[in-house]
């Protein structure tokens, strides 16, 4: 069995001859990618004659694949995968044209919101800044419809590439974040119904299993359209306040994942050690796939102040 440089080495040498004539034109960019938790050996390609090296193909990671290739040590099999991949993303992804012009990233640029023990070992190579206890990073928006959000992450090569400091970064995602994934509030009830109505329960069954939402105790999603980065949009002043008047009341965030957070007014005269629990749980189901995990934190935000503050555990609003 190769060992896992061998392995490197041999992928490397053998993947443009299994990609044919389709990969004429592109070449393999590495890149230390922070997944999981863990500081990964990524890699993408991009086109040669791209003198910046920027790249919208998707991120491959050699962890992974080798991981794969150890449980039967066929490397002809890992090859074919990633360029059945990448030949679906040539026909079908949407590539950064030849042309493209770099400055029109700007117009695309978001902002999202990263746990710190998940950026912690990428940092170096991204641009950033802190938030509460999060990091704010940065996206480029390559392309946004009914399917999903195709993005990738902004790390200093193309920041450089496109001739912008961190500081304009975050003036553009400020601007255009609430624009592209707009934030939208749910009602827990009403996402559960949803669901259930999808696995085929009828309205009846429905009544049964939920009863009615007591608008006083009731709990709210923070979410989006795409389902796409979602709990960023608490950094936002106005989506709080929007929440906050929506609720008539202040609230608690539990960011649940970085994809979505529940909102639970303080109204409710919920013991806030439930809502830490509930944020353990969430958690805990994501370990494996530490990505997903925001933070270890609740918050609080106050309607008078308008100031969105995270609370350790035992600690009490007033």
């Amino acid at each position: 069995m190769l060992t896992y440089e061998e392995f490197k080495s041999a992928f490397c040498a053998k993947f443009p001859e299994m990609m044919g004539p389709e990969f004429a034109g592109y070449e393999m960019k590495m890149m230390p990618v922070v997944k999981k938790g863990k500081c990964l050996d990524g890699f993408t390609f991009c086109q040669q004659n791209d003198s910046k090296k920027v790249s919208v193909m998707p991120t491959y990671y050699f962890d992974d694949i080798y991981r794969s290739y150890c449980r039967d040590e066929d490397l002809s099999r890992s090859l074919y995968e990633i360029c059945a991949s990448m030949k679906n993303c040539l026909q079908n992804g949407p590539l950064m044209p030849e042309d493209v012009n770099l400055t029109k990233i700007k117009k695309n640029v978001i902002a999202e919101l990263m746990s710190r023990y998940t950026a912690s070992e990428c940092m170096d190579t991204v641009p950033h800044r802190m938030y509460e206890d999060m990091y704010i990073v940065y996206r480029w928006v390559v392309k946004l419809d009914d399917n999903g959000v195709f993005s990738t992450l902004i790390d200093n090569n193309l920041m450089d590439a496109i001739n912008i400091t961190e500081d304009e970064l975050y003036k553009c995602a400020m601007v255009n974040t609430k624009r592209l994934i707009v934030p939208q509030i749910k009602t827990l009830d009403s996402v559960i119904r949803q669901m259930m109505r999808k696995e085929g329960k009828t309205d009846r069954e429905i009544r049964k299993s939920l009863g009615k939402a007591d608008k006083d105790t009731r709990i709210y999603i923070l979410t989006n359209k795409q389902n796409f980065r979602a709990s960023t949009a608490i950094m936002f002043d106005s989506v709080r306040r929007k929440i906050a008047d929506k609720l008539e009341s202040d609230f608690y965030v539990v960011p649940t994942s970085v994809n979505e957070s529940l909102i639970v007014p303080a109204t409710c005269d919920i013991d806030p050690s439930r809502l830490w629990q509930m944020l353990a749980e969430s958690n805990a189901y994501y370990l494996g796939d530490e990505d997903q995990i925001l933070s270890d934190s609740i918050y609080y935000y106050s309607a008078e102040s308008g100031e969105l503050q995270g609370m350790r555990f035992g600690e009490v609003r007033v």
